[in-house]
């Protein structure tokens, strides 16, 4: 891959973050890219990956973190690509779902950690399987949270794609308060593609039930100070449903995978919510049969939000359960 441009959000964006106190690591991936992580409680036998999705970082795990660490776990959190302290590719054309799956491939492997955990959310889920797919030998228990990897065959592989591209087209330009009063696929990508000014933190206010504070808000902007950062989090609504060929492939292998699978979503989350996401994963999983999955009550989107104390019993109860 050619070196890609890109920018890197000023260190000064990042000061003095509300319980966000966590030293920055980097590793160079694909294209010339800077890759942050938190890597917390290194001292610890056991590891447990914590990924994040679209429009979030690592920030979105920072209680999750410290707690993790106490309970004896060595915490990884990786940004994604255009996100949190991560470089962001410049151009759109950068941000592909087959890209994104080589640099958290590479960022796994250059770690070299394998038999860990990892937690997986939105996008986190998306491109983590994938990752997990080629990698099996890198985890041997998985949690999965409010994320979507579909099996699309025969005329629905054909058919989605055409009818997520038509959403986009007639998408328009949507508000923040057209996205608030109507919290769907239409509005989000268009909001995402056409605002001049991206507010993440009151995007992530929409997606949950808990009250963010302004220093909170505030932290989820700070990746993004102008639309020279916007690459990613306007071009990833846009590519759910590429690479299906790639998908169902590793689907199959994903399928070979036995060990144990959670999965926790959300009651309250408008993109996900009834749609059984959850019961595929149980469903396609052989590790998930039998387990304590459950749906996280009074909770949006971004759960880690709403149900941090509920989450970290559930997780480390179930790996004390599972043996971990």
């Amino acid at each position: 891959m050619r070196t890609i441009e890109k920018v890197r959000t000023p260190e000064t964006e990042f000061r003095n973050l509300k319980d966000y106190p966590f030293a920055p690591n980097y590793i160079e991936v694909t294209g010339g890219l800077r890759l942050h992580y938190v890597d917390e409680g290194k001292e610890n036998p056991k590891t447990i990956f914590l990924l994040h999705g679209q429009p979030s970082w690592s920030y979105l795990y920072r209680h999750m973190i410290p707690q993790l660490v106490n309970a004896g776990f060595r915490v990884i959190a990786p940004d994604l690509i255009g996100f949190g302290k991560s470089d962001k590719p410049v151009n759109s054309e950068d941000i592909t779902f087959q890209n994104h799956v080589t640099w958290m491939s590479e960022f796994v492997n250059k770690l070299g950690i394998t038999n860990a955990a990892a937690f997986m959310q939105d996008w986190g889920g998306m491109i983590g399987l994938r990752v997990l797919a080629n990698n099996p030998t890198w985890l041997k228990r998985l949690v999965v949270a409010n994320t979507a990897l579909a099996e699309f065959k025969g005329l629905t592989k054909w058919l989605v794609p055409k009818m997520i591209n038509r959403t986009i087209a007639k998408s328009g330009k949507p508000t923040l308060i057209n996205l608030e009063a109507k919290t769907d696929y239409k509005n989000w990508v268009g909001y995402f593609r056409s605002s001049e000014r991206l507010d993440i933190g009151k995007v992530m206010q929409i997606l949950t039930t808990s009250e963010l504070d302004r220093d909170e808000m505030r932290a989820y902007n700070a990746p993004f100070p102008d639309e020279t950062y916007y690459a990613a989090p306007r071009k990833m609504p846009e590519i759910v449903a590429t690479d299906l060929t790639a998908v169902n492939k590793d689907w199959e292998k994903l399928k070979r995978w036995n060990n144990p699978v959670l999965t926790l979503f959300s009651d309250e989350d408008p993109f996900l919510k009834d749609q059984g996401y959850d019961k595929k994963f149980q469903k396609n999983f052989k590790g998930a049969k039998g387990q304590p999955h459950i749906t996280v009550t009074n909770a949006s989107h971004f759960l880690q939000e709403d149900q941090t104390e509920m989450l970290l019993t559930r997780i480390l109860n179930w790996l004390n359960d599972t043996k971990f």
